[in-house]
């Protein structure tokens, strides 16, 4: 059982054909299910050797050694299981009903992954409100006139982002930092955030939701773009509780090291948000990526932290689908979604 694990050598192959003729085994050929479904259900490795049409079926340091078409298989080497046989047809490997049940109770089914980092609380930040309506926009048609804030497009995709996420992970807590038009100072904002940590390796991710402007009344750039704090950027993330425990030096080189890993963090955590957003929202660019900038609400929260770039208010095609609440919507669906997935990531790295 302690054994090292390692692909079947041909000396294995021949004890193992010897151990199938000792026991009797023939050919008897069976319908089943694809072994990839078996694989998929135990979380279990399979080896296959094409030539002697054996192969090994590992989880862990448990192994299952079998051959096409023969009735007995090998359980961790030492161990002889009668099952119908495992057929190998047009180069693929069937697993007969029964054989397929017995194997999945000697393997176990694969369980939920452990939250080896769990995530505390994710901060989606509605950017402006208030008195602060950020970008804004009129465009007339037809002698009417409609004016466009960023601040009411922010909080409805932030609203939006917080019902979609909320069935989507299990543990977090998610927060937002504004729920109605009201105007927050921006060191509020990252307060909130940074005041959720209640023990110094509390995980929380923060998430700022924008829609983006150029110099021009209207211009030509498009899409979505995500920002994270610069490398070059220091800043104290290391909790003062933590840090006056500590000798200056080992405190400064803790800190650099918390920060780089909130930098590459916030990264993936872009890179994650933007492929989600490709996928629900395939009309709009992404090609703009995942960008560095000194933004405060990126610089002041003590955690992963990006800024999310939702369109141009200025760009008239961007604006017109931001105008749209299904386009809103499926934006709000594809940060999520992105939110889900690096949360999952996150939550199971080692």
């Amino acid at each position: 059982m302690g054994s090292r694990r390692s692909p079947l050598r041909p000396r294995d192959v021949i004890v193992f054909a010897l151990l199938l003729v000792i026991a009797g085994g023939g050919l008897y050929a069976a319908d089943g299910r694809p072994i990839g479904e078996l694989l998929e259900e135990t979380g279990a490795i399979l080896e296959w050797d094409d030539f002697s049409r054996s192969g090994m079926i590992w989880k862990g340091l448990d192994s299952i050694g079998f051959m096409s078409g023969e009735e007995i298989a090998v359980a961790d080497f030492t161990e002889l299981m009668r099952i119908e046989p495992i057929v190998y047809e047009l180069g693929r490997l069937y697993v007969p009903d029964p054989t397929f049940e017995a194997l999945v109770q000697r393997l176990g089914r694969v369980g939920p992954a452990p939250r080896l980092r769990p995530v505390k609380a994710i901060v989606i930040d509605a950017g402006h409100g208030g008195r602060d309506p950020g970008a804004v926009r009129t465009v007339t048609v037809d002698g009417e006139s409609t004016m466009y804030m960023e601040k009411e497009f922010a909080l409805d995709i932030a609203q939006r982002i917080r019902s979609e996420l909320t069935p989507l992970i299990d543990g977090p807590e998610i927060v937002l930092t504004r729920d109605s038009d009201v105007f927050l100072e921006l060191p509020e904002r990252t307060e909130l955030a940074n005041n959720l940590r209640e023990d110094p390796l509390d995980n929380i991710l923060f998430i700022s939701i924008h829609v983006n402007s150029s110099a021009a009344l209207w211009g030509d750039g498009r899409g979505v773009e995500i920002f994270y704090l610069p490398p070059t950027q220091r800043r104290q993330v290391l909790e003062a509780s933590v840090a006056e425990t500590l000798e200056p030096d080992i405190s400064a080189i803790l800190n650099n090291l918390k920060e780089e890993e909130y930098t590459w963090e916030s990264v993936q955590m872009g890179y994650a948000i933007l492929e989600a957003v490709a996928t629900y929202v395939p009309e709009t660019p992404i090609e703009r990526g995942v960008r560095v900038a000194n933004f405060h609400v990126v610089r002041e929260a003590r955690m992963p932290s990006i800024l999310v770039e939702t369109g141009f208010i200025n760009n008239r095609e961007d604006l017109a689908l931001l105008a749209d609440s299904a386009y809103r919507q499926r934006m709000a669906e594809g940060v999520a979604a992105g939110i889900a997935a690096y949360v999952e990531d996150f939550e199971t790295l080692q």
